[in-house]
């Protein structure tokens, strides 16, 4: 197993992995994947409306949020993909996985996200995301973080609270 988020690998706030981290992990499974065999998958996340929450609550709150959203991501991952920050939200590598099981994946951390408030200092928050999806086997892990990072805005320009797959 690769380990990619150990000691100063980490964000300070969440303690995901960082995103340098991120994409030594990334560049590490891609470089391990056999053809034929299964894919790498890259989930883009971003809390939906997060800047909003920060000016109307403060950024204890929005902090407390992506605290939250982190340790959800945690306990839904299987034990071999990681999470890392990267840009405002977070990203999922699934090493070693089909389309269909990252499609799955992807909506079960959407779901994990959005089925319970987040406690914060300001209360309970409802909170969803917008997830992109991207993935592949030969082609550069930047590739991967680009496609799943358009899909994301894709996502969040169709409201949120949703998946959307690269394509």
């Amino acid at each position: 197993m690769i380990n990619a988020a150990r000691g100063d690998q980490k964000d300070p706030l969440t303690g995901a992995a960082t995103e340098a981290a991120l994409h030594r992990f990334l560049e590490a499974v891609l470089g391990l994947t056999e053809p034929g065999g299964p894919l790498v998958g890259l989930l883009c996340l971003e809390v939906d409306s997060l800047d909003l929450l920060r000016a109307r609550h403060g950024q204890a709150t929005a902090d407390a949020v992506l605290l939250g959203v982190s340790d959800r991501l945690q306990e839904v991952i299987r034990g071999h993909d990681l999470v890392g920050r990267m840009g405002a939200g977070f990203a999922i590598c699934l090493a070693e996985i089909f389309p269909a099981q990252a499609a799955t994946a992807a909506e079960r951390l959407r779901a994990a996200i959005a089925d319970a408030p987040v406690p914060t200092p300001a209360g309970a928050m409802p909170v969803s995301c917008s997830i992109g999806m991207a993935v592949g086997r030969d082609l550069p892990g930047d590739a991967l973080v680009f496609s799943a990072r358009d899909a994301m805005w894709t996502a969040r320009h169709r409201g949120g609270d949703q998946v959307v797959a690269a394509s």
